[in-house]
Protein backbone atom coordinates (compact mmCIF):
# COMPACT_ATOMS: atom_id res chain seq x y z
CA UNK A 1 0.00 0.00 0.00
CA UNK A 2 2.83 2.25 0.90
CA UNK A 3 4.56 1.58 -2.43
CA UNK A 4 1.30 2.24 -4.38
CA UNK A 5 1.06 5.73 -2.09
CA UNK A 6 4.72 6.40 -3.18
CA UNK A 7 4.15 5.46 -7.15
CA UNK A 8 0.74 8.15 -7.34
CA UNK A 9 3.16 10.71 -5.70
CA UNK A 10 5.45 10.40 -8.17
CA UNK A 11 3.12 10.26 -11.54
CA UNK A 12 1.38 13.76 -10.02
CA UNK A 13 4.76 15.65 -9.74
CA UNK A 14 5.34 14.56 -13.55
CA UNK A 15 2.35 15.95 -14.21
CA UNK A 16 2.82 19.02 -12.86
CA UNK A 17 6.08 19.01 -14.28
CA UNK A 18 4.71 18.36 -17.66
CA UNK A 19 2.29 21.28 -17.69
CA UNK A 20 4.83 23.70 -16.76
CA UNK A 21 6.90 22.48 -19.54
CA UNK A 22 3.85 22.97 -21.77
CA UNK A 23 3.55 26.58 -20.63
CA UNK A 24 6.91 27.26 -21.55
CA UNK A 25 6.76 25.89 -24.90
CA UNK A 26 3.81 28.26 -25.86
CA UNK A 27 5.90 31.16 -24.90
CA UNK A 28 9.10 29.88 -26.66
CA UNK A 29 7.87 28.09 -29.30
CA UNK A 30 4.71 30.11 -31.07
CA UNK A 31 2.03 27.69 -29.73
CA UNK A 32 -1.84 28.90 -30.85
CA UNK A 33 -3.43 31.10 -29.10
CA UNK A 34 -7.23 31.15 -28.71
CA UNK A 35 -9.28 32.69 -31.61
CA UNK A 36 -10.11 36.52 -30.30
CA UNK A 37 -8.57 36.82 -27.31
CA UNK A 38 -4.66 38.53 -28.83
CA UNK A 39 -6.07 41.51 -31.07
CA UNK A 40 -3.77 43.25 -32.65
CA UNK A 41 -2.53 46.43 -30.36
CA UNK A 42 -1.37 49.36 -32.69
CA UNK A 43 0.51 52.20 -29.78
CA UNK A 44 0.45 55.12 -32.45
CA UNK A 45 0.97 56.05 -36.04
CA UNK A 46 3.01 59.02 -37.58
CA UNK A 47 4.22 60.12 -41.17
CA UNK A 48 7.51 60.23 -42.65
CA UNK A 49 9.27 63.68 -43.96
CA UNK A 50 11.41 62.17 -46.88
CA UNK A 51 14.36 63.87 -47.40
CA UNK A 52 14.34 65.58 -50.80
CA UNK A 53 13.98 68.71 -53.00
CA UNK A 54 11.65 69.95 -49.81
CA UNK A 55 10.15 68.06 -46.71
CA UNK A 56 6.67 65.98 -48.43
CA UNK A 57 3.36 66.85 -47.75
CA UNK A 58 0.51 65.95 -46.09
CA UNK A 59 -2.93 63.39 -45.59
CA UNK A 60 -3.34 67.17 -44.10
CA UNK A 61 -0.94 69.44 -44.86
CA UNK A 62 0.41 71.92 -42.27
CA UNK A 63 0.60 75.58 -43.37
CA UNK A 64 3.99 76.22 -44.05
CA UNK A 65 3.74 72.98 -47.14
CA UNK A 66 6.68 71.59 -45.39
CA UNK A 67 5.37 68.99 -43.19
CA UNK A 68 3.05 65.81 -43.08
CA UNK A 69 -0.22 65.36 -40.59
CA UNK A 70 -3.11 63.18 -39.58
CA UNK A 71 -5.80 65.66 -39.43
CA UNK A 72 -8.05 62.68 -37.37
CA UNK A 73 -10.85 60.20 -38.30
CA UNK A 74 -8.49 58.74 -41.21
CA UNK A 75 -9.17 54.90 -41.57
CA UNK A 76 -6.64 52.86 -42.57
CA UNK A 77 -6.53 48.67 -43.08
CA UNK A 78 -3.97 46.52 -41.71
CA UNK A 79 -2.81 42.37 -41.79
CA UNK A 80 -0.46 40.06 -41.19
CA UNK A 81 1.99 38.92 -43.94
CA UNK A 82 0.92 36.15 -45.22
CA UNK A 83 -2.57 36.19 -44.17
CA UNK A 84 -5.64 37.19 -46.01
CA UNK A 85 -7.54 38.74 -42.93
CA UNK A 86 -7.58 42.65 -43.59
CA UNK A 87 -8.09 44.52 -40.11
CA UNK A 88 -9.58 48.15 -40.11
CA UNK A 89 -8.01 51.05 -38.07
CA UNK A 90 -9.38 54.60 -37.14
CA UNK A 91 -6.75 57.52 -36.13
CA UNK A 92 -8.85 59.17 -33.00
CA UNK A 93 -6.07 62.26 -31.88
CA UNK A 94 -4.11 63.56 -34.93
CA UNK A 95 -1.73 65.32 -32.49
CA UNK A 96 -0.76 61.81 -30.54
CA UNK A 97 -1.33 59.63 -33.77
CA UNK A 98 -3.58 57.46 -31.18
CA UNK A 99 -5.76 54.65 -32.66
CA UNK A 100 -8.63 52.41 -32.16
CA UNK A 101 -9.90 49.11 -34.05
CA UNK A 102 -12.83 49.42 -36.21
CA UNK A 103 -12.53 46.06 -37.14
CA UNK A 104 -9.56 43.91 -35.56
CA UNK A 105 -7.65 41.34 -36.47
CA UNK A 106 -6.00 38.44 -33.96
CA UNK A 107 -2.78 36.90 -32.87
CA UNK A 108 -3.35 33.13 -34.22
CA UNK A 109 0.20 32.04 -32.14
CA UNK A 110 2.83 33.77 -30.13
CA UNK A 111 5.18 33.66 -33.38
CA UNK A 112 6.38 37.05 -34.10
CA UNK A 113 4.52 38.33 -37.11
CA UNK A 114 5.63 41.07 -39.90
CA UNK A 115 2.98 44.21 -39.99
CA UNK A 116 1.58 45.62 -43.30
CA UNK A 117 -0.38 48.83 -42.97
CA UNK A 118 -1.81 51.10 -45.75
CA UNK A 119 -3.94 54.21 -46.20
CA UNK A 120 -5.26 55.42 -49.35
CA UNK A 121 -7.75 58.64 -50.08
CA UNK A 122 -9.94 58.86 -51.49
CA UNK A 123 -10.66 54.64 -50.65
CA UNK A 124 -9.31 52.22 -53.04
CA UNK A 125 -12.72 50.52 -54.95
CA UNK A 126 -12.51 46.81 -55.21
CA UNK A 127 -10.21 46.31 -57.92
CA UNK A 128 -8.25 48.52 -55.78
CA UNK A 129 -7.96 51.37 -58.24
CA UNK A 130 -7.04 54.63 -57.81
CA UNK A 131 -8.46 57.82 -60.19
CA UNK A 132 -5.46 60.23 -60.68
CA UNK A 133 -7.35 63.36 -61.98
CA UNK A 134 -9.72 65.67 -60.68
CA UNK A 135 -7.16 66.92 -57.97
CA UNK A 136 -8.16 70.37 -58.29
CA UNK A 137 -11.03 69.36 -55.86
CA UNK A 138 -8.42 67.45 -53.68
CA UNK A 139 -5.03 65.53 -53.53
CA UNK A 140 -5.19 62.07 -53.64
CA UNK A 141 -3.08 60.04 -51.64
CA UNK A 142 -1.62 56.54 -51.05
CA UNK A 143 0.85 55.67 -47.69
CA UNK A 144 2.44 52.60 -46.61
CA UNK A 145 3.56 51.41 -43.32
CA UNK A 146 5.38 48.22 -41.91
CA UNK A 147 6.67 46.87 -38.40
CA UNK A 148 8.79 43.14 -39.25
CA UNK A 149 9.12 40.93 -35.79
CA UNK A 150 6.06 42.58 -34.21
CA UNK A 151 5.27 40.68 -30.85
CA UNK A 152 1.63 39.46 -29.65
CA UNK A 153 1.96 40.86 -26.42
CA UNK A 154 3.70 44.62 -27.75
CA UNK A 155 1.56 47.44 -29.04
CA UNK A 156 2.95 48.04 -32.43
CA UNK A 157 4.10 51.45 -33.80
CA UNK A 158 3.76 52.61 -37.48
CA UNK A 159 5.40 54.80 -39.78
CA UNK A 160 3.74 55.88 -42.49
CA UNK A 161 5.40 56.80 -45.79
CA UNK A 162 4.45 58.27 -48.76
CA UNK A 163 3.84 55.78 -52.32
CA UNK A 164 3.03 59.12 -54.54
CA UNK A 165 5.27 61.77 -55.43
CA UNK A 166 4.23 65.54 -55.28
CA UNK A 167 4.47 68.17 -57.95
CA UNK A 168 4.45 71.83 -56.95
CA UNK A 169 4.26 74.58 -59.34
CA UNK A 170 4.81 78.08 -58.79
CA UNK A 171 3.76 80.92 -61.22
CA UNK A 172 6.16 83.56 -61.31
CA UNK A 173 5.44 86.44 -63.63
CA UNK A 174 2.90 88.91 -64.50
CA UNK A 175 0.36 86.92 -65.77
CA UNK A 176 -2.91 86.67 -63.64
CA UNK A 177 -3.26 83.04 -63.74
CA UNK A 178 -6.27 81.09 -62.97
CA UNK A 179 -5.81 77.59 -63.14
CA UNK A 180 -2.15 74.65 -63.97
CA UNK A 181 -2.81 72.12 -65.70
CA UNK A 182 -0.40 68.68 -65.82
CA UNK A 183 0.04 67.22 -69.22
CA UNK A 184 0.65 63.77 -70.56
CA UNK A 185 0.59 62.06 -66.87
CA UNK A 186 -1.22 58.88 -65.79
CA UNK A 187 -4.78 58.50 -65.59
CA UNK A 188 -4.66 56.09 -62.90
CA UNK A 189 -2.82 53.05 -60.75
CA UNK A 190 -3.36 50.12 -59.20
CA UNK A 191 -2.51 50.07 -55.74
CA UNK A 192 -1.71 46.42 -53.86
CA UNK A 193 -1.52 46.47 -49.70
CA UNK A 194 -0.58 50.16 -50.22
CA UNK A 195 2.10 49.82 -52.74
CA UNK A 196 1.74 51.27 -56.52
CA UNK A 197 2.16 47.74 -59.05
CA UNK A 198 0.70 49.50 -62.30
CA UNK A 199 -0.10 53.02 -63.97
CA UNK A 200 -2.80 53.53 -66.37
CA UNK A 201 -2.39 54.31 -69.84
CA UNK A 202 -0.53 57.31 -70.28
CA UNK A 203 -2.96 59.95 -72.94
CA UNK A 204 -2.48 63.34 -74.31
CA UNK A 205 -4.49 64.39 -71.20
CA UNK A 206 -4.09 67.33 -69.12
CA UNK A 207 -4.47 66.96 -64.91
CA UNK A 208 -5.96 70.31 -63.55
CA UNK A 209 -3.93 70.59 -59.92
CA UNK A 210 -4.88 72.00 -57.06
CA UNK A 211 -4.46 75.11 -55.95
CA UNK A 212 -3.57 76.03 -52.62
CA UNK A 213 -1.67 78.54 -50.96
CA UNK A 214 1.31 78.59 -47.72
CA UNK A 215 3.24 80.33 -45.59
CA UNK A 216 6.40 81.57 -47.14
CA UNK A 217 5.55 80.27 -50.91
CA UNK A 218 2.56 81.64 -51.51
CA UNK A 219 0.25 80.83 -54.58
CA UNK A 220 1.23 77.44 -55.49
CA UNK A 221 -0.22 74.06 -57.87
CA UNK A 222 -0.06 70.73 -56.68
CA UNK A 223 -0.72 67.47 -57.61
CA UNK A 224 -0.02 63.81 -56.32
CA UNK A 225 1.52 60.97 -59.01
CA UNK A 226 2.99 57.69 -59.27
CA UNK A 227 5.82 57.62 -59.51
CA UNK A 228 7.56 54.92 -62.38
CA UNK A 229 10.15 55.22 -64.93
CA UNK A 230 7.89 54.83 -67.87
CA UNK A 231 7.69 58.56 -67.84
CA UNK A 232 8.56 62.09 -66.99
CA UNK A 233 7.03 65.16 -66.34
CA UNK A 234 7.86 67.51 -69.24
CA UNK A 235 4.96 70.39 -69.46
CA UNK A 236 2.49 72.00 -67.88
CA UNK A 237 -0.38 74.36 -69.20
CA UNK A 238 -0.89 77.52 -67.52
CA UNK A 239 -4.46 79.47 -67.87
CA UNK A 240 -4.61 82.92 -67.28
CA UNK A 241 -7.07 85.73 -67.76
CA UNK A 242 -6.49 87.02 -70.62
CA UNK A 243 -7.60 85.04 -71.87
CA UNK A 244 -4.72 83.06 -73.08
CA UNK A 245 -3.52 79.17 -72.29
CA UNK A 246 0.47 79.10 -71.84
CA UNK A 247 2.24 75.78 -72.41
CA UNK A 248 5.34 75.47 -70.34
CA UNK A 249 8.06 73.24 -71.58
CA UNK A 250 10.85 72.37 -68.88
CA UNK A 251 14.58 72.39 -69.91
CA UNK A 252 14.95 69.21 -67.93
CA UNK A 253 12.09 66.62 -67.65
CA UNK A 254 11.88 65.12 -63.78
CA UNK A 255 11.59 61.89 -63.01
CA UNK A 256 9.59 61.53 -60.24
CA UNK A 257 10.46 60.03 -56.64
CA UNK A 258 8.08 58.94 -54.20
CA UNK A 259 7.77 60.74 -51.09
CA UNK A 260 9.32 63.77 -52.54
CA UNK A 261 7.92 67.22 -53.52
CA UNK A 262 9.52 68.15 -57.32
CA UNK A 263 9.27 72.18 -57.14
CA UNK A 264 8.81 73.66 -60.81
CA UNK A 265 8.86 77.44 -60.91
CA UNK A 266 7.60 78.59 -64.06
CA UNK A 267 7.30 82.52 -65.71
CA UNK A 268 4.36 83.37 -67.40
CA UNK A 269 3.96 87.31 -68.32
CA UNK A 270 1.23 88.67 -70.10
CA UNK A 271 0.60 89.87 -73.37
CA UNK A 272 3.20 92.89 -73.89
CA UNK A 273 5.37 92.20 -70.53
CA UNK A 274 8.40 94.75 -70.93
CA UNK A 275 11.57 93.30 -68.84
CA UNK A 276 12.87 96.21 -67.02
CA UNK A 277 16.76 96.36 -67.48
CA UNK A 278 18.37 97.68 -64.28
CA UNK A 279 21.85 96.40 -65.59
CA UNK A 280 23.76 99.43 -67.21
CA UNK A 281 21.22 102.44 -65.64
CA UNK A 282 18.50 103.65 -65.08
CA UNK A 283 14.78 102.80 -66.70
CA UNK A 284 12.64 105.06 -67.96
CA UNK A 285 8.41 104.89 -68.05
CA UNK A 286 6.60 107.02 -69.45
CA UNK A 287 3.21 105.22 -71.01
CA UNK A 288 0.56 102.68 -69.84
CA UNK A 289 2.50 99.70 -70.53
CA UNK A 290 2.89 96.80 -68.18
CA UNK A 291 6.71 96.31 -66.84
CA UNK A 292 8.46 93.38 -64.80
CA UNK A 293 11.59 93.65 -62.86
CA UNK A 294 12.79 90.59 -60.56
CA UNK A 295 16.82 90.09 -59.20
CA UNK A 296 19.30 92.38 -58.01
CA UNK A 297 19.94 96.22 -58.96
CA UNK A 298 21.78 99.55 -57.83
CA UNK A 299 19.77 101.65 -60.81
CA UNK A 300 16.59 102.85 -60.23
CA UNK A 301 13.29 103.00 -61.86
CA UNK A 302 12.22 106.35 -63.52
CA UNK A 303 8.24 106.99 -64.07
CA UNK A 304 7.58 110.37 -66.07
CA UNK A 305 4.27 110.04 -66.87
CA UNK A 306 1.44 107.75 -68.11
CA UNK A 307 -0.06 104.80 -65.65
CA UNK A 308 2.04 101.58 -65.84
CA UNK A 309 1.75 98.51 -63.70
CA UNK A 310 5.21 97.67 -62.44
CA UNK A 311 5.48 94.14 -61.46
CA UNK A 312 8.57 93.79 -58.44
CA UNK A 313 9.13 90.19 -58.05
CA UNK A 314 11.75 89.06 -55.82
CA UNK A 315 13.68 92.23 -56.34
CA UNK A 316 15.90 93.63 -54.78
CA UNK A 317 16.58 97.84 -55.68
CA UNK A 318 19.90 99.48 -53.88
CA UNK A 319 21.01 102.59 -55.41
CA UNK A 320 23.87 104.63 -54.28
CA UNK A 321 22.45 107.84 -54.40
CA UNK A 322 18.76 109.27 -55.02
CA UNK A 323 15.13 108.18 -55.06
CA UNK A 324 15.55 104.08 -55.84
CA UNK A 325 11.65 104.77 -57.48
CA UNK A 326 11.35 107.51 -58.95
CA UNK A 327 7.89 108.82 -59.88
CA UNK A 328 7.52 112.71 -60.70
CA UNK A 329 5.07 111.84 -62.88
CA UNK A 330 1.91 109.58 -63.84
CA UNK A 331 0.21 107.06 -61.76
CA UNK A 332 1.91 103.77 -61.48
CA UNK A 333 0.86 100.74 -59.66
CA UNK A 334 3.72 98.72 -58.22
CA UNK A 335 2.70 95.71 -57.86
CA UNK A 336 4.59 93.16 -55.29
CA UNK A 337 4.90 89.26 -55.85
CA UNK A 338 6.91 87.21 -53.32
CA UNK A 339 8.00 88.06 -50.23
CA UNK A 340 11.76 89.07 -50.76
CA UNK A 341 11.07 92.68 -51.94
CA UNK A 342 13.50 95.45 -50.80
CA UNK A 343 13.93 98.59 -52.42
CA UNK A 344 16.24 101.28 -50.89
CA UNK A 345 18.16 104.49 -50.94
CA UNK A 346 21.11 105.91 -48.45
CA UNK A 347 20.20 109.10 -49.28
CA UNK A 348 16.87 109.64 -50.78
CA UNK A 349 12.96 107.99 -50.61
CA UNK A 350 12.57 104.07 -51.73
CA UNK A 351 9.96 105.45 -53.76
CA UNK A 352 9.31 109.02 -54.01
CA UNK A 353 5.64 109.92 -55.85
CA UNK A 354 5.77 113.75 -56.58
CA UNK A 355 2.85 115.91 -56.08
CA UNK A 356 -0.10 115.66 -58.35
CA UNK A 357 0.36 112.12 -58.62
CA UNK A 358 -0.59 108.51 -56.73
CA UNK A 359 0.86 105.48 -56.53
CA UNK A 360 -0.53 102.24 -55.43
CA UNK A 361 1.31 99.41 -54.27
CA UNK A 362 0.00 96.00 -54.20
CA UNK A 363 -0.16 92.46 -53.76
CA UNK A 364 -2.53 89.22 -54.21
CA UNK A 365 -2.47 89.19 -50.43
CA UNK A 366 -0.29 89.92 -47.56
CA UNK A 367 2.04 86.94 -48.18
CA UNK A 368 3.53 89.44 -51.18
CA UNK A 369 6.03 91.46 -48.98
CA UNK A 370 7.86 94.59 -49.72
CA UNK A 371 10.49 96.41 -47.30
CA UNK A 372 11.03 99.83 -48.31
CA UNK A 373 13.67 102.10 -46.75
CA UNK A 374 14.65 105.64 -46.88
CA UNK A 375 17.51 107.59 -45.92
CA UNK A 376 19.45 111.18 -44.94
CA UNK A 377 16.03 112.80 -43.99
CA UNK A 378 13.98 110.92 -46.28
CA UNK A 379 11.01 108.76 -46.15
CA UNK A 380 11.02 105.00 -47.25
CA UNK A 381 7.61 105.81 -48.89
CA UNK A 382 6.58 109.54 -49.63
CA UNK A 383 8.84 112.37 -49.94
CA UNK A 384 12.58 113.17 -49.68
CA UNK A 385 14.52 115.68 -47.86
CA UNK A 386 15.78 118.95 -50.23
CA UNK A 387 17.25 122.20 -49.69
CA UNK A 388 15.06 123.64 -52.05
CA UNK A 389 12.23 126.02 -51.58
CA UNK A 390 9.56 125.00 -51.16
CA UNK A 391 10.75 122.18 -50.39
CA UNK A 392 9.27 119.01 -52.73
CA UNK A 393 6.06 117.92 -51.78
CA UNK A 394 4.44 114.51 -51.89
CA UNK A 395 1.75 112.86 -53.40
CA UNK A 396 -1.04 110.12 -52.86
CA UNK A 397 0.01 107.10 -51.72
CA UNK A 398 -2.44 103.88 -51.74
CA UNK A 399 -1.65 100.63 -49.88
CA UNK A 400 -3.62 97.78 -50.60
CA UNK A 401 -3.39 93.81 -50.62
CA UNK A 402 0.14 93.38 -49.55
CA UNK A 403 2.38 93.62 -46.38
CA UNK A 404 4.73 96.55 -46.19
CA UNK A 405 7.27 97.42 -43.68
CA UNK A 406 8.81 101.09 -44.08
CA UNK A 407 11.32 103.15 -42.74
CA UNK A 408 11.91 106.23 -42.26
CA UNK A 409 15.16 107.79 -41.23
CA UNK A 410 17.16 111.29 -40.32
CA UNK A 411 19.77 113.71 -41.64
CA UNK A 412 23.17 115.18 -40.37
CA UNK A 413 20.88 118.24 -39.05
CA UNK A 414 18.26 116.29 -37.14
CA UNK A 415 15.79 116.26 -39.61
CA UNK A 416 13.27 113.50 -39.43
CA UNK A 417 10.95 111.88 -41.82
CA UNK A 418 8.42 108.56 -40.93
CA UNK A 419 8.41 105.73 -43.34
CA UNK A 420 5.38 106.65 -44.71
CA UNK A 421 4.62 110.29 -45.56
CA UNK A 422 6.45 113.29 -46.27
CA UNK A 423 10.10 114.74 -45.51
CA UNK A 424 11.05 117.64 -43.74
CA UNK A 425 8.59 120.73 -44.10
CA UNK A 426 7.08 119.31 -47.44
CA UNK A 427 4.00 118.52 -48.18
CA UNK A 428 2.16 114.87 -48.47
CA UNK A 429 -1.22 113.78 -50.25
CA UNK A 430 -3.40 110.84 -48.81
CA UNK A 431 -2.48 108.15 -47.22
CA UNK A 432 -4.72 104.83 -47.59
CA UNK A 433 -4.09 101.71 -45.71
CA UNK A 434 -7.20 98.87 -47.46
CA UNK A 435 -7.04 95.16 -46.11
CA UNK A 436 -2.84 95.36 -45.69
CA UNK A 437 -0.77 94.29 -43.34
CA UNK A 438 1.99 97.62 -42.66
CA UNK A 439 4.97 97.97 -40.07
CA UNK A 440 5.85 101.73 -40.22
CA UNK A 441 8.83 102.83 -37.77
CA UNK A 442 9.98 106.72 -37.23
CA UNK A 443 13.39 107.80 -36.46
CA UNK A 444 14.95 109.58 -33.26
CA UNK A 445 16.86 112.64 -33.91
CA UNK A 446 18.55 112.45 -30.42
CA UNK A 447 18.44 115.22 -28.72
CA UNK A 448 16.03 117.66 -30.62
CA UNK A 449 13.19 115.37 -31.63
CA UNK A 450 11.77 112.31 -33.52
CA UNK A 451 9.24 111.59 -36.83
CA UNK A 452 6.10 109.71 -36.53
CA UNK A 453 5.55 105.74 -38.10
CA UNK A 454 2.96 107.66 -40.99
CA UNK A 455 2.11 111.14 -41.59
CA UNK A 456 4.60 114.55 -41.69
CA UNK A 457 8.56 115.61 -41.54
CA UNK A 458 9.97 118.26 -39.65
CA UNK A 459 13.30 120.45 -41.12
CA UNK A 460 16.34 121.77 -39.75
CA UNK A 461 14.32 124.93 -38.79
CA UNK A 462 11.98 122.60 -36.71
CA UNK A 463 8.87 123.16 -39.11
CA UNK A 464 6.43 120.50 -39.76
CA UNK A 465 5.08 119.03 -43.02
CA UNK A 466 1.62 118.69 -43.64
CA UNK A 467 -0.43 116.12 -44.50
CA UNK A 468 -3.60 115.21 -46.40
CA UNK A 469 -6.39 112.59 -44.56
CA UNK A 470 -4.64 108.44 -43.42
CA UNK A 471 -6.95 106.27 -43.92
CA UNK A 472 -6.94 102.84 -42.78
CA UNK A 473 -9.93 100.13 -43.51
CA UNK A 474 -11.08 97.17 -44.65
CA UNK A 475 -9.30 95.05 -41.97
CA UNK A 476 -6.25 96.47 -42.00
CA UNK A 477 -3.13 95.50 -39.49
CA UNK A 478 -0.58 98.44 -38.62
CA UNK A 479 2.00 98.61 -36.36
CA UNK A 480 3.64 102.04 -36.00
CA UNK A 481 6.45 102.74 -34.13
CA UNK A 482 7.39 106.43 -33.46
CA UNK A 483 11.03 107.30 -33.31
CA UNK A 484 10.49 108.53 -29.37
CA UNK A 485 7.64 110.99 -27.29
CA UNK A 486 7.58 113.81 -28.99
CA UNK A 487 5.78 113.04 -32.30
CA UNK A 488 2.99 111.20 -32.73
CA UNK A 489 2.55 107.79 -33.85
CA UNK A 490 0.78 108.33 -36.50
CA UNK A 491 0.19 112.44 -37.65
CA UNK A 492 2.79 115.18 -37.12
CA UNK A 493 6.43 114.49 -36.39
CA UNK A 494 7.66 116.84 -33.05
CA UNK A 495 10.65 118.48 -31.17
CA UNK A 496 11.64 119.16 -27.77
CA UNK A 497 10.41 122.25 -28.72
CA UNK A 498 7.49 121.89 -30.46
CA UNK A 499 6.41 118.39 -28.85
CA UNK A 500 3.33 116.50 -30.06
CA UNK A 501 1.07 114.69 -27.91
CA UNK A 502 0.95 110.79 -29.54
CA UNK A 503 -1.95 110.35 -31.22
CA UNK A 504 -3.44 108.59 -33.99
CA UNK A 505 -4.36 111.01 -36.59
CA UNK A 506 -6.19 108.74 -38.91
CA UNK A 507 -9.59 107.08 -39.69
CA UNK A 508 -10.09 103.83 -38.75
CA UNK A 509 -12.53 101.81 -39.15
CA UNK A 510 -13.81 98.96 -37.11
CA UNK A 511 -12.57 96.38 -38.58
CA UNK A 512 -9.30 97.31 -37.97
CA UNK A 513 -6.51 97.55 -35.81
CA UNK A 514 -3.83 100.09 -35.21
CA UNK A 515 -1.35 98.66 -33.08
CA UNK A 516 1.42 100.90 -31.11
CA UNK A 517 5.08 99.40 -30.90
CA UNK A 518 8.09 100.68 -28.40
Amino acid sequence: MIRNWTLIKVLALAAILFTACTQDELAEQGNTLPDGEYPLQIGSVSITAEASEEPWTRVGESTDGQSSVWKGDEEFYVKFEGSDEVGIYKITDAATGAVEPVKSIYWKNTQPANIIAWYAKPQLNANNWLFLGGQNNGLVYVLRATADNASHNTPVNLQFEHQLAKVRVIVKGTADVIDVEAINVPIDCDVKEGKIVNIGTIIPRNHLMFKTTYEDIGPCWEINLPPSPDYQIENFMVLTSDPISTPCDLTTPITLEAGKVHTITLTVHRKDTKTIDLSTGDYIINDDGTYYFSGTASHAIRVTGGNPNIYLEDAQISVSGGNAIDITGGNPTIHVRGEGNTVTSPDKTGIFVAENSTVTITGNGREDKLTVRGGAGSSGIGGYLSREDPAPACGNIEITSVWIEAYGSKSINFEVAPGIGGAGSASCGTITIDDATVYAYGIEAFPIGSSSAIGGGFDIREKKGSFGAITIRNNSEVYVQRGDSYSDYIGNSGSMTYPETGDIVATVDETSKVTKQN
